[in-house]
């Protein structure tokens, strides 16, 4: 579980690692820049994210934040399942669906340094890959006793395969029966710390 609590984190971070930004020579707005970052990872939104770097393209970043979303889904969800791409697409926009409702707030960024700023988010957590996780144990201890119950049928290569799929398509349906009932849970409060540095004559924010 504490992977999930952790996503703000890692995946800002992710991208924030990865985008060039603009205002050179000028005092750099961190408060904007966090919330394009967090609008990018979560919302699919680019418009703030473009205003931060060069020669990015609407394109790119879609691409950029659909890969978040498929390597969120793959090592979080679907694990070393193989699936075939309706499937994962379906997870992915789902996962999507998902990310959108997440609640957060970027506070008025201080700088503490010359190029260093401390900026302040507040999170509104939501339960729901928690109670997806929660749903999906209690799923596998059902499964497993069908297994022992001799509810599959088959050769060894079929049982597992309708194994697999009762694995997959049970999993779709407790993650979005957890969407579906999304609850959130009291504020949170937190800070990123983020350095203005220079790679190449561009500036590049990151997270500390």
């Amino acid at each position: 579980m504490k992977r999930y609590k952790k996503i703000f984190r890692i995946m800002a971070l992710v991208l924030m690692l990865a985008l060039f930004v603009t205002g050179c020579g000028k005092d750099f707005d961190a408060s904007g820049y966090t919330q394009a970052l967090l609008d990018l990872t979560f919302q699919g939104d680019t418009s703030r994210a473009r205003t931060y770097m060069e020669d990015a393209t609407e394109n790119s970043l879609m691409r950029q934040y659909q890969q978040s979303i498929d390597n969120f889904v793959a090592a979080n969800i679907t694990n070393e399942i193989e699936m075939n791409e309706t499937k994962t697409a379906q997870f992915a926009d789902l996962v999507s669906k998902i990310f959108a409702t997440m609640r957060y707030d970027v506070g008025k960024a201080e700088k503490t340094g010359k190029r260093e700023y401390e900026v302040p988010v507040s999170i509104q957590p939501s339960d729901v890959f928690v109670n997806f996780q929660q749903s999906l144990s209690q799923d596998s201890i059902k499964i497993t006793q069908k297994i022992k119950e001799g509810g599959y049928e088959g050769t060894t290569e079929e049982v597992t395969q309708q194994v697999l799929n009762d694995i997959v398509n049970h999993a779709y349906e407790l993650l979005d029966a957890a969407y579906q009932d999304t609850a959130y849970g009291e504020e949170k409060r937190s800070s990123c710390m983020c350095r203005q540095i220079r790679i190449m004559n561009i500036p590049l924010m990151r997270m500390i």
